[in-house]
Formats: C-alpha cells, structure tokens, sequence
C-alpha cells in the first residue's frame, strides 16, 4: 500500500513538472523567436518598433512590438510569470521527495565522499543558493557593465568548477540533479529579481506620465536570453537519470560540460540574427561526437572476451557486489527490502533475470551507485556472462 502511494505521489509531481516545464519553455522558445522575426513596419507608426505576421489554427495574427508610453497603456497585460514558478515549486517538490528522503541515498556515494543525510541536504541546498549569487554578480548590470566578455568567461569557469565539484562530491546522479536544480534556480531567480522588476518600473513610470528608461528593458530581455541558453542542458538534466552510463561515468564531470555548451550552442544558433553564429551547428555536432565517442568504450578486455564463463565464475562477484541488496534478507543500509524484488540467491534467478540484469549492470546503474565497488574487470566479466545466457 506504501509503495503504491509512494509511486503516485512521485508520479503526480513529476507529471505536474513536467506540464510546468512545457509551459515555460513553450512559451521562452515562442517569445524569443518572436523577438528576432520582427520587422521594421513598412508604414512607421508611433512607438512600434517592429511587427510580425503569422499564421495558426485557420486565423492570422499581428504582432506589433511596442514602447511603453504615458497615456498608451493597454487595459489588460498578459504577463508570463507563472509558468516559470509553478515549474520550479513542482520541480523543487520532486527534488526533495525523491533526493532529501530514504537516507538522501541518490546523492551520496560513500566511494566519492562520506556524507550524511544531512550533510548531502546542506550541501547540496548551500550550493544552489551560492551559485546563484555569484552569478547574478558576474552579469550585474552595473558592477559588470560593458564587460560581458569578462562576464562569459567567468560564467564558463564558474560552471565548469560547479559541474566538477559536484561529481567529487555527491553521486553521478545526484551531481547532475542538482546542477539542474542550480541552474533552474536561477532561471527562476533571473525572472522574478531581475526581469520582472524593470518590466514593472517601466509600466509604474508611465502610468505616472513619464517616459520609461527603455534602456531598463533591456537589461532585463539579457536575462531572458540568458534563460534560453539554459533550456537544452537542463531538459538533459530532467532525463539524465535514465542514462546512467553517463552520469556514472569516470568523466561525467567532462560530459556533463560537454553538454552544457552544446546545448547553449545549439539555441544560439536558433535565435540568431547573424547567419554566420548558425554554423555553431558545427562545433556542437563534435560535441555530441564527443559524448558518443567516450560513452562508447566498455568495460570489456581482451582476455575475458576470449574465456568462456560459467556460473562458479560470477558467482562471487554477485556475492560481493549484488547480495547485499538482491537477497530475501538482505543487509544493505538503505533497501531493507530487494529493490524491484529482485532476488539473486541461486543460478537459477540469476538465469530468469538475466535481460533485466545485462541491462542494469552493462550500462551502470547497477550496483546502486556502485555502492558495492564493483570493479571494471567484475562488471565486464558479468556483462559477457549475461550476455550468452540463452
């Protein structure tokens, strides 16, 4: 009864996050084009600055990008606020529920750093409000002002050593989690500190008779493109706990990096105006060679692929790497019950399960965290075994 209400629990958050999500990057994708397809009117009118054509649904819209001006208000303003918070608050709901509770068990590998549950939660919350201070320093529109190359580079290297830090500190799956939730975070943040507020200073100046600092607009449409750069790494992000090959990789830390600039690489290439920035296709595409060519590598040597295995020579590594958890009593700190009721005592479960364990134990999401420290050679050996089993 628990576990079924665990399950729907799990899945009402995830489902709720996931409509959120669709919401506020279906509606960032669709502004931001917005933005770069205007074109100057054919006939100038006044305050307009661009306007757009469309077509959708049987109907054909206008679009007219304007300036805020005294006297010119509109009596109803749609503003796009709440997609953005709704899909943090249904995000951050599922981050706890799935990564605070049961021990913080997905963040912690004892192999990385000894934490406790407490520990892992502090860190982890510590480091997501961290980042975004220095973030928001380094792109302060008035400590960093006209110094945005500076601003890139140390964004570059703030992130690099945030991705780096995390995977020696916490679990491959729970790093690239809460680099997610850091840099959703501040997506979030970038909304309601620093977009948000000049868009309603601008409003509050003319409805009081003044003309706006369009300049104020500015400053806060930088940080929308900024959020748009995030969008491609953190929807990776979202799904990276169903590909353990990576995230439990020896260099997650450089994948994750990898995918962090491709991904921005990728959006800029789709909102640019400049024809020549749509060839960062091409660097992002090694990127994603990349990843392909350093997943690629098993752990299979030479000399276990020629030795035919039996079951006397796995044996002891499911003794020592996979009982503790697979076992009618089993003795691991966490699951004090088999996890999927998988049990793994005699030759015979190993041979009813083997699809099921060639695919968690080939791609690295098993043992849980590599808790057990099963070794390169262990892995490869019961991968071949596995394997041909017929």
């Amino acid at each position: 009864m628990l576990s079924s209400i665990d399950l729907w629990i799990e899945y009402l958050i995830r489902f709720s996050h996931l409509v959120a999500g669709i919401s506020w990057i279906g509606s960032s994708f669709y502004f931001i084009w917005l933005d770069s397809s205007f074109e100057e009117p054919k006939t100038p009118r006044k305050n307009v600055d661009g306007e757009v054509f469309m077509v959708h649904g049987g109907f054909y819209y206008q679009v007219d990008k304007r300036k805020i001006y005294p006297g010119e208000l509109p009596e109803n303003m749609h503003w796009f606020k709440w997609e953005a918070t709704l899909t943090f608050i249904t995000g951050f709901m599922l981050f706890g529920y799935l990564y605070f509770l049961n021990d913080a068990s997905l963040l912690i590998n004892k192999n990385v750093m000894d934490l406790s549950q407490w520990q892992a939660i502090g860190l982890s919350l510590g480091i997501i409000a961290a980042f975004w201070f220095i973030y928001d320093f380094i792109y302060h529109p008035e400590i960093m002002k006209g110094k945005s190359t500076i601003s890139n580079i140390l964004a570059l290297i703030i992130s690099a050593g945030l991705i780096y830090g995390l995977t020696n500190i916490f679990s491959g799956r729970g790093a690239f989690i809460i680099a997610g939730v850091t840099y959703g975070t501040s997506m979030l943040l970038n909304v309601w500190v620093r977009i948000l507020p000049g868009q309603a200073k601008m409003i509050q100046d003319a409805e009081n008779g003044k003309v706006p600092d369009y300049s104020v607009g500015k400053k806060s449409k930088a940080r929308s493109v900024h959020n748009t750069y995030f969008i491609f790494p953190v929807l990776f992000i979202m799904l990276s706990n169903h590909y353990p090959a990576v995230y439990n990789h020896e260099l997650n830390w450089l994948l994750l990096m990898i995918i962090m600039v491709s991904g921005a690489m990728v959006r800029q290439a789709m909102i640019t105006k400049n024809p020549k920035e749509r060839f960062l296709i091409a660097p992002a595409a090694v990127g994603i060679l990349a990843l392909v060519a350093i997943t690629a590598k098993q752990p299979e040597l030479k000399k276990i692929a020629d030795t035919k295995l039996t079951y006397s020579d796995i044996k002891p590594i499911i003794q020592a790497r996979c009982i503790s958890c697979h076992a009618t009593n089993n003795t691991d700190d966490v699951f004090t019950e088999p996890p999927k009721r998988l049990i793994l005592e005699t030759e015979e479960q190993v041979y009813a399960n083997r699809i099921k364990m060639h695919k968690q134990v080939r791609t690295g999401y098993m043992p849980f965290t590599n808790k057990t420290n099963m070794t390169d050679t262990e892995r490869a050996k019961l991968v071949k075994y596995l394997k041909e089993l017929k």
